[in-house]
C-alpha cells in the first residue's frame, strides 16, 4: 500500500562552501528552503526559531523550511558546506523530515561528509549526468541521516553508507535485505504503534493515496519533470493521460495529493528558485522561460510560496 509519503521527492537547489572569520554574524532571516550544513571547522552557535544550538566539526545542522534563523561564529575560523533543497510536499508550520522522520537538528555527520564531498564535486563539472548524480546524492545524504534516527534500525544495525567502491553499493544492498528479513518481535509492536501515530499526523496534512501510481499518471509526472517550462492546462494533461479531464484531476489529485496544476505551479516555482540561485539570469528572463508572461504574477506566486519576492531570495543565498 503506498501514500503520498511514498511519491515525495527532494528538488536540489544550490551547494557551496563557505569560510568565515570570528566575526561572522548571520543576522535572523526567514528561511524560504530546507538546509543542511555539514561543519568542516570550527564552532558557531544557531538560532532556529529562538532554540539555541551549538555546533562544531563533523556535525550536521538540519534547518527546515520557514525557519526564523540566525547565527555566528564562536571561533577563530568557522567554515562549513551548505546545501539548500525543497521537497515536493510542504505544509505551513509543519516539517516534513522532522515531524515524519524525526530529523533532528543537530547529528553527529562524519558518516555523511562523503555525500557532501561528491555533490560538490560533481555541481562544478560539465557533464550531463551531473544533476542525476546530484539529485542521487542528495536522496542518499537524506537516506542516511533518517536511517541514523529511524526508531527501528540503532546505529550498529545501519551504519553511514559507504559509496567508494562499487562493491561497497553492493555489499550495503545485501546488508540491507538481510536486516529487512530479520524479526525483531520485542520491539515490533512498539515500532508499529509509533510508526501509525507518527502517520496519522502526516496523514492530516498530506493527503492519502491507497494504491500505488496509476502507470497513466506517472508517465503525466514524468513528462512535466522532464519539461518544467512547457505550458500545461488541464485539458492538454488529461489528453497525454488518455483520460477525461474530470478523472484525470481527480486521479491524480488522490495520488499526489494535490491539483495537477498546483502540482505544475510548485515545480516551475521550484525551478525558478534554483535558477536564482545557479544563475545571474535577470527575473524577467526567469519567468519568461518558466511561461510565466506576467513578471508582477510570477513574483507574487514566488513570495506566497517562498515568502520573500524573487530578489529578496537571491540577496539570502549570498549571505
Amino acid at each position: 500500500m503506498y501514500s503520498a509519503i511514498d511519491n515525495i521527492h527532494f528538488h536540489f537547489l544550490y551547494i557551496d562552501r563557505y569560510s568565515f572569520g570570528r566575526n561572522w554574524i548571520f543576522p535572523e532571516s526567514s528561511i524560504p528552503y530546507n538546509m543542511l550544513r555539514y561543519i568542516e571547522s570550527g564552532t558557531a552557535s544557531f538560532f532556529i526559531d529562538s532554540q539555541e544550538y551549538s555546533v562544531k566539526k563533523d556535525q550536521i545542522i538540519y534547518i527546515p523550511r520557514g525557519s526564523q534563523l540566525s547565527c555566528f561564529a564562536t571561533s577563530s575560523h568557522f567554515s562549513f558546506t551548505s546545501i539548500r533543497f525543497t521537497s515536493s510536499v510542504f505544509f505551513e508550520g509543519g516539517d516534513l523530515l522532522g515531524d515524519y522522520y524525526h530529523l533532528p537538528k543537530i547529528m553527529e555527520g562524519k558518516g555523511e561528509s562523503f555525500y557532501f564531498d561528491e555533490m560538490y564535486q560533481w555541481v562544478k563539472k560539465d557533464s550531463p549526468a551531473k544533476m542525476f548524480f546530484v539529485r542521487g546524492y542528495l536522496e542518499l545524504l537524506i537516506a542516511s541521516l533518517i536511517a541514523k534516527v529511524n526508531p527501528e534500525r540503532n546505529q550498529e544495525e545501519f551504519p553511514p553508507i559507504s559509496l567508494n567502491t562499487k562493491n561497497d553499493i553492493e555489499e550495503q544492498a545485501k546488508n540491507s535485505a538481510n536486516l529487512s528479513s530479520q524479526s525483531q518481535p520485542s520491539s515490533c509492536s512498539k515500532k508499529e504503534a509509533t510508526e501509525e501515530q507518527d502517520l496519522a499526523k502526516i496523514r492530516n496534512q498530506i493527503k492519502k493515496s491507497g494504491t500505488g501510481m496509476d502507470s497513466r499518471i506517472q508517465g503525466v509526472v514524468d513528462y512535466i519533470l522532464l519539461h518544467p517550462n512547457e505550458k500545461y492546462s488541464p485539458s492538454r494533461l488529461a489528453e497525454m493521460a488518455e483520460l477525461s479531464k474530470q478523472r484525470f484531476t481527480a486521479l491524480f489529485s488522490s495520488q499526489l495529493g494535490k491539483s495537477p496544476m498546483v502540482y505544475i505551479k510548485e515545480l516551475k516555482l521550484t525551478t525558478a528558485a534554483r535558477k536564482l540561485l545557479v544563475s545571474n539570469l535577470h527575473i524577467n528572463d526567469i519567468a519568461y522561460e518558466l511561461g510565466y508572461e506576467d513578471t508582477n504574477y510570477f513574483i507574487r506566486e514566488f513570495k506566497r510560496a517562498f515568502g520573500c519576492t524573487p530578489n529578496q531570495y537571491r540577496h539570502i543565498a549570498k549571505e
